[in-house]
Formats: C-alpha cells, structure tokens, sequence
C-alpha cells in the first residue's frame, strides 16, 4: 500500500499532519544541523586510508591497460561558457575528469576521495577557464543496478588540487547542486537518499557557510528523494526543484507516486509552493527533469516520467496491426487464438524464442483440443526482457511554462514512444538551447532535438552506434553557438559543431565499468569482459600512456557484457553473455546462440542481469550456468539439463528477476564437487555432479548477496565465499571461508575495512595467497586470509567487481567498475612464504629479459622515443633502510647500480633495460647503451648482507 500523497498546499507538507501556518513551515523546514559523515562509513574509510599509507605492498604496480573510449556513463558536465574548451566531466563511477583542450588531454581530481560515484558537479568561474570554486556531489542520482553511493557534497577551491568535506555525508546521492553565482558560501542541493532502504539526507538543502552546516529548506517522505535543481539565471532568490518518489528492492521497482513533485521558492528556500497546474500528479507521477530559458526566465520545460498505464484502447502507432504481440495475445481466448493466421503464429513464436519444436500447426491443435491455455504461453514470456522494454505507460512527457510555473502544458500531441521505455528512471535530463529558447534536448535513448519548443523532435543519435551511444544522461550547449554541442552518455562523451547533425566521439578516457573479468592462455594472453551497456570487449595486458588516443580493445558481443569463458584449447572459442542470461558461442565461424529455453508448461528460467556462466576445469566442453536451478551441458551449449532444483529460497515476486543463481564454481581437483551461490544469500554445495545438493550456508549471513564463490585449487575441500550489502545500502566485509566442503564456514574478513566485497581469488600457485576485489579496490592477504594488506597505491578508489589470474605470466588482472582494467604483476608476491618474509632480506631473481632486435637501430626520432617494457627487479626488507643493487656481467664488471632508500615490504626497481654508457662504449651518438644478450648477476646490499642472483637476456629474434 502506498502511504497517503502530499497535500495540495501552497506550502510542502509531509504525508499524515495536520497543515501548518506559514510560520510553522517555514521553521519546520529549516533545521540547522552539521552533517558529519555517518561513523560507520568515515570509519571504514579512514581504516582504509591508514591501511593504503602502510601497506607492504606499496610496490605493485598498477597499470591501467583500457579500454578507452567505450564509456562509463557520463552523469553531469561543467563546462566554462567563456572559455569552453575548458570542462570537467563526472563519471557515475569513473570519478572526476578535467580538460583544458577540449578533451584531447585529461587529468583526474578525485580519484583517492571517500567516493569515485559522482551525481553532479558545478563550478562557479573566476577567470576565463579558471574554478573558482568547485561543488561536486557524489553518488549517482541514477537509479540502476549499479548506481553507487557516495560520501556526500565536496568542495575545492584550488581547482581540484585539494578537497574539503563539505557534509550532507547521509544523502547517499546527489542529483544536483546549485551554487549562489555570486556568494561562494551558498549553494543548494538536491539529495535523493538511499536507493534500497528509507531515512538518509533527502530533500532540498542549503548552506551559507561553503558547506561547514547545511539547512534541510525542503523535506521530502521517507522514499522520496529531490531529484532536480534549477537556480533562476535572473534571481539566484528563485529555485525550482523536484521530488522523486521511488521504492527499489532487489525484486522489485516501484519508480512513481504522489510523492513526486514540482515545487518553487522565490525566498531562497524560506517556503515552497507546490506547482502542479497541467503537470501529471498522483501514482505514476515519476522523475521530472526542468530547464530555463535564457531569454525569458519565466519560461521553463519540465521532462516528466509519466508511469500512468496507458488507455487498454490505445494503439501503438509503431506496431504492425497485423501483429501478434504478448500485448494482443492477453486479450485472447483458446478459440480466438486457434483462429489466428498459422504464419502470424509463427512469427509470434520464434520472434519471442518459443521452443523450436513448437509449431504454430500444432499449438492450434493443441489448443482446439484443451491441451494447451493462453495462460501456458504467457506464463511462458516471463522474461525480464519484456518487462524493461513494454511500453504500456505514457512514458517520457515534455511539459512548457511561460508564466513561472503557474500553469503548464504538454508540448507534443503524440507520445513519445520508443525513447525511455519502461525505464525513465534512468533518463529525465531536458536542456534548453541558451541562443533559441524553442530548440530543445531531450535525453534518453536516444537523444531527441526540437525546433518548435517541443512539438515535434527528431533523433540526433545518428545510426553508428560505434561513434554514438543511445543512453543519454548530460548535455552543454554553448551559448555563444548553439551549434556546439557536448553529450555525456553510457559511451562516454561527443561533441557536435553543427548541432547534432554529426559527432565526434571522445576516446581517451579509460572509464569502462567491467561486470566480469577473465584472460586467455595465449602467448601473449589477451583479456576479456563484459562492461555495462558496453558489451564484451577483448585487449591486450599493454599499459596505457599517459594521454593515449587509442587501444587496441575490440568489441566482440553487444548488450550489458556479463560472464566470459575462453576455451583454452584454441583461445578463440569464447562463451559470454549479456544481460538476462544472453548467451553464445564465438568461434571463428561465427555466433551461435546457447541460451537455455525452458519448454511450455514448465517454470520460465529465472535469469539474473548478470547470469553466471562456467566452462569446467576438467573439460572444456562442458559448461554450467542457471538461473534458479543450476543447468548444464555437455555439448559446448548446444543442449542443457537441469542438475539441481530451485536453490533459492523462493523470495517475493516483482518486476525485477530475483531468486536467481550470481555464482557458480567447480572445484579445478574434483570434477563434479560445484558449488552454486544465489541472490538472496544461499549457497549450496553437490559433491556428485549435481545428482545431490545440501545447503552450505551454515554460519553464512543472510540476506546478502552472494557476490562470488571460489572453490580451491590446492586443497579439496576447501572452498571461499564473499557477499555485498549493497541492496542493503551499507557497507560491510563480508568473506568466508569452509575446509568441510560447506558443512561450517568461517569469516577471514581479518582487519578489513567495512567495505562491500565483489570477488575473491585464490593464487593457484600460492595456497596462502588470496585476493580480494571490494568496492573501493583490491586487497591481497599472504596468510590465507587472516591478515590483509592494500595492494599498490596506483588504483582510484573504485569498485572492483572481477579478478582473474594469468598463472604463466604471473598477472592479476582487475576489472574495475568504472575505471576499466588493470594489470599487476604477482610473481614476487608469489614468493613471500614466511620464510622469506622472516629474512632481513631477500632479492627475487628477475624474469628472462626479452631483447629486441630494434635496439641495434635504436636512436632520437622525430615521432618520439620507443621503449620497451621495463623489467622489475623485486626485494624485500623486513624493515625500512638504504638498499644498492648492482648488475655485472660474466667478468664482474659493473653494468650498472641503483642506490634507494627502501621501505619495509616489497621494493622494486624498475629497469628500463639499459646499462651505463661506460659499459658500452663505441656506441653512436644518441644510441642508447641497451643491455646486451647474456648471462649477468645481480647483488643486493641490504640490511648488512649481500644477496646475489642471475639475470639472464635472451637473445633478440631478428625482424
């Protein structure tokens, strides 16, 4: 039931109370209190803070391999009007991004911050091109399965060199944020709250002292959060902001109610008046987006998700009458549908992916006959796919003033149909030329222009998906020429110079938000994964440059990238799917879908967004996956048998898929001993192929999602098990580990933070070795797991969702939701067994150097300067001192030395493959002295001992 809407008043009132005099709402909306951020999270953020200036492992590198320039949602853009090749761009998780040329170089403001989730940025401009002061709001104000929250209002006054908490650290996130102009101590927010769960900072509040104390000038109810803020460009005393009520559960999204709402203040937020003459109101009254004109301050457009049912009589203007439809078929009995065209059936039937032995001959004959119902077909469609793309509410609505919101009207007299779709949560941005107050923006999928003020619109999107993609969510129109453009969207960003008739797409950011991580066994390995609404990509483990234009990453499957497998016999046959259980086989052939379909009259696959697939350790034909039940199948997905019953725990019933599979793993000792973990926290465990299954969630927490399951390489019955309480919007370290096969478990969270964990990985050739991806990075633990450490110090504080090992060249390789992929190299680390650690010292004998026949030609060019990869030298101190390493040749003649200051822990040098230019002498002028192929050692003098080991360089192979 929902809880009784706002009352009409000139003034907000809060569902339940009696109405109040102007007086008492003016006071009730103005409580004055500091925000400090809640204890648990600064708690957690400081332990790992402290954590990060400690660690060990401090020299790991971190190199950020890409990909580049296939997205990461764009949420908000600051764009200087004077000097506009100066931006500043927020990523939903990739962090915050400065250029001063236009994009064609970056520099990151925020990467080590409480939070890389942002939802609004705003900047007040001194000098042409110059902050001021900048206000960045972080968590994403987008509603989706990954919009992650933040740590509050952040503010900087040196241009993003330092940052000062600014409060509100409870509002989760930030839609909007609205600075005074003039006055760098006001500034206006609009916080949306929690996503999952009720309470936090929600509503419209204000600050007078840059953010040291803030007013709640606007209160929204429990589930209801602001959404939008738009300051008057002639009175900065006039605000417009929106309210949202929404109710997200892991099953369910409930994304409208009447407690949704435009509203206004002309007294800088002293009292508000409910604007609603012409606007939607009541149940389906969803996200609301607004705009001003430049010309005339009193003309607005407000975007409204309109989730009103359509009329049953309404007819979709772009559907074929002639159509079967899921729509259509509600409407008909046994007999009726026994009468429709055989040939309409069967379009029916294999546009929706019925059973290929079902044929529309025989299902009318079934039909006739009793055998089937209607019902059985539908219930057969329980596909989450329906559900995101049926358009049978209004949907996106576009709504003009020219009188300050007194009164509104529609602009358009059709509707807006294949544009947000059932998901306007994810869209409501509206953006108003600045030099022609009638050509307007609508964002979505896809971007929509009109030149009439909102009669007709036209789609700007082009049709190469490769240089545009069609999820909008931010758009800066120069007000000097409305003709240039710059959209933020899920691909990243465009820029148009002749108003959208062509783009230009941004590709030198490295901001992919992975879902899923692997590598092949190639030589060298290549890496693989599926990133949201970006499809599955492949690249090489090659870091990037700093300012590198392109990589060389491919697409190779479409839709929201999930799970990927690559068979290690060829390292071309590659299994993945995308979103809801989309699965195929991708072979040099071609593509072959594998997606497992559940026959008419048995219980519809209850996939998850992200839908586990598994290729067996033991035989690579053999793959796993599910969605309430664990299938399987022999044949590379041609067929699949169900080996288990519903392991769930038949939870509630919504509109999102829920009461799914999230993990699966067979143990790489044991064929047959799999373990399969679900949403709604169970785990169970079968030790004879999927004959048997027993729940193995004895000591396990409930109601948390299973994130990842990894059963061990090394010992039989041992098995790890990680889980977030993300849905539950709070952070916790939640990892386990079992030695019985699931019989007990116990917790190795050790000295972690409390911080949400995605993954777990065990080294396959250190058992104590473990790693751990959270969502503000990656943890490695040399004990098995009773003590953890941060690993390196170059990776953003972003989540990491996957970990995949390469064993032969000793790489963890990290996908990161919202900053791509990272490489680090593990070998060393490998090797700390407590025995070397217990050493005063240790020098690791480095890898084979490769040498390059491009050497001998080696000199200055005009293009620049080509370099190898450099080879790393790794030690380790028990304690923190002065270390030299020197390199010699077979007749002990010094090649080379290094004299540092090391810290305790693992230190590195990293050897750019050249010896001093005493050593070789002769050379021409400006060839540089590259080591020659050879056997050499390699001694350390640390902490009162000498340690020495060999370097061996391999010949170069000509070219």
């Amino acid at each position: 039931m929902r809880p009784v809407g706002l009352a009409l008043l000139p003034l907000l009132l809060v569902a339940g109370e009696a109405p109040l005099t102007k007086t008492q709402a003016a006071a009730a909306f103005h409580p004055k209190v500091a925000t400090p951020a809640p204890a648990a999270r600064l708690g957690a953020f400081e332990q790992r803070t402290a954590m990060e200036a400690a660690t060990p492992f401090a020299a790991i590198p971190l190199r950020n391999v890409g990909p580049m320039g296939q997205g990461g949602r764009v949420v908000a853009l600051a764009v200087d009007d004077r000097a506009p090749q100066h931006w500043l761009a927020a990523f939903a998780t990739g962090g915050l991004w400065w250029t001063d040329t236009e994009g064609a170089t970056w520099t990151p403001l925020f990467d080590k911050g409480a939070a890389i989730a942002l939802g609004d940025v705003a900047v007040v401009w001194g000098a042409p091109g110059v902050p001021k002061v900048i206000w960045l709001g972080t968590g994403e104000a987008n509603a989706s399965r990954s919009s992650y929250a933040g740590a509050g209002v952040f503010r900087s006054l040196d241009g993003g060199r330092t940052w000062q908490a600014a409060g509100l650290a409870d509002s989760h996130r930030i839609a909007r944020i609205a600075p005074h102009p003039a006055n760098p101590d006001v500034a206006y927010v609009a916080a949306q709250g929690p996503l999952y769960t009720e309470g936090g900072e929600r509503g419209i509040f204000k600050t007078t002292d840059g953010g040291r104390t803030w007013t709640q000038v606007l209160k929204a109810p429990a589930r209801t959060g602001a959404t939008d803020l738009l300051m008057d460009a002639a009175d900065p005393d006039t605000l417009y902001a929106t309210l949202w009520e929404k109710d997200r559960k892991p099953w369910d999204f409930l994304e409208s109610g009447p407690g949704s709402g435009l509203f206004k203040t002309t007294d800088g937020g002293k009292t508000w008046a409910r604007l609603e003459g012409g606007l939607p109101s009541g149940e389906g009254l969803g996200r609301m987006g607004l705009a001003q004109s430049r010309q005339d301050p009193k003309k607005l457009y407000a975007f409204v998700d309109n989730q009103t049912p359509r009329p049953a009589t309404e007819q979709d203007p772009f559907e074929d009458p002639e159509r079967l439809t899921a729509k259509r078929l509600r409407g008909l009995d046994e007999a009726a549908l026994a009468k429709v065209e055989p040939k309409r059936l069967k379009a029916f039937l294999k546009e929706n992916g019925y059973p290929k032995d079902l044929t529309a001959e025989g299902l009318q004959a079934d039909l006739k006959a009793g055998k089937v119902k209607v019902k059985d077909l539908l219930d057969w469609l329980g596909d989450a796919d329906q559900a995101l793309f049926d358009t049978d509410i209004i949907g996106a609505e576009l709504y003009a003033t020219g009188d300050g919101g007194a009164t509104w009207t529609r602009t358009h007299p059709g509707r807006l149909d294949e544009f947000t779709y059932t998901y306007g949560y994810y869209f409501g941005q509206v953006r108003v030329d600045p030099t022609n107050d009638r050509k307007v923006y609508l964002l979505g999928m896809p971007a929509l222009q009109s030149e009439d003020g909102g009669r007709t619109f036209k789609g700007i999107n082009g049709d190469d998906w490769s240089v545009m993609h069609p999820d909008h969510h931010a758009l800066w129109i120069d007000p000097r020429d409305g003709r240039r453009l710059v959209l933020g969207n899920d691909g990243g960003l465009n820029v148009s110079t002749d108003g959208g008739g062509t783009w230009r797409n941004v590709k030198n950011l490295p901001v992919g938000q992975f879902y899923a991580i692997t590598t092949d066994r190639a030589e060298p390995y290549k890496i693989y994964g599926g990133l949201q609404d970006n499809g599955v990509m492949a690249g090489p483990a090659t870091p990037l440059k700093p300012n590198q234009q392109t990589d060389a990453w491919r697409a190779i499957y479409g839709g929201d990238g999930g799970f990927v497998q690559v068979d290690p016999r060829d390292n071309t046959t590659i299994y993945t799917e995308s979103q809801f259980g989309h699965m195929s086989r991708l072979e040099k052939s071609g593509l072959t879908a594998i997606r497992p379909i559940h026959q008419l009259k048995e219980t519809p696959h209850r996939f998850n967004w992200m839908t586990p697939i598994l290729m067996s350790p033991h035989s690579p034909d053999i793959l796993y996956t599910g969605g309430q039940k664990v299938l399987r199948s022999l044949d590379r997905g041609a067929t699949w048998t169900a080996i288990s019953g519903d392991l769930t725990s038949h939870p509630k019933a919504g509109n999102v898929p829920f009461g799914t599979l999230t993990t699966l793993a067979e143990s790489p000792r044991h064929f047959g001993l799999l373990y399969a973990g679900t949403d709604d926290g169970r785990v169970h465990v079968s030790r004879d192929g999927g004959f048997s299954w027993k729940p193995a969630d004895k000591g396990l927490p409930r109601d948390r999602w299973v994130t990842r399951v990894e059963a061990s390489a090394h010992d039989e019955g041992t098995a790890y098990a990680t889980f977030s309480a993300y849905r539950q919007d709070t952070g916790e370290a939640l990892v386990f580990r079992t030695t019985d096969y699931g019989a007990t478990w116990s917790s190795i969270k050790g000295n972690l933070p409390a911080e949400n964990i995605n993954v777990i990985r065990e080294d396959p050739a250190n058992p104590k070795l473990l790693f751990l991806g959270s969502d503000f990075g990656v943890f490695a633990s040399l004990d098995g797991g009773q003590r953890w450490e941060v690993l390196g110090r170059d990776l953003p504080h972003v989540p990491v969702h996957d970990l995949a090992i390469q064993p032969k060249a000793k790489d963890l390789v990290v996908g990161t939701h919202g900053r791509s992929a990272f490489v680090a190299p593990i070998g060393a680390l490998e090797q700390l067994t407590p025995e070397v650690r217990a050493q005063a010292a240790h020098l690791f004998e480095p890898a084979k150097v490769k040498g390059q026949a491009w050497w001998k030609q080696d000199r200055p060019g005009w293009f620049g300067t080509r370099e190898p990869e450099p080879c790393i030298i790794w030690f380790h101190l028990a304690r923190a001192g002065a270390a030299t390493l020197t390199l010699r040749d077979a007749k002990d003649a010094v090649q080379r030395t290094w004299t540092l200051q090391a810290g305790a822990g693992l230190g590195r040098v990293d050897w750019d493959l050249q010896v001093d230019p005493a050593a070789r002498p002769g050379l021409p002028a400006g060839r540089r002295p590259f080591v020659l192929p050879g056997e050499y050692s390699l001694t350390l003098e640390a902490a009162g001992q000498t340690l020495k080991t060999k370097v061996v360089v391999e010949a170069p192979k000509e070219e």
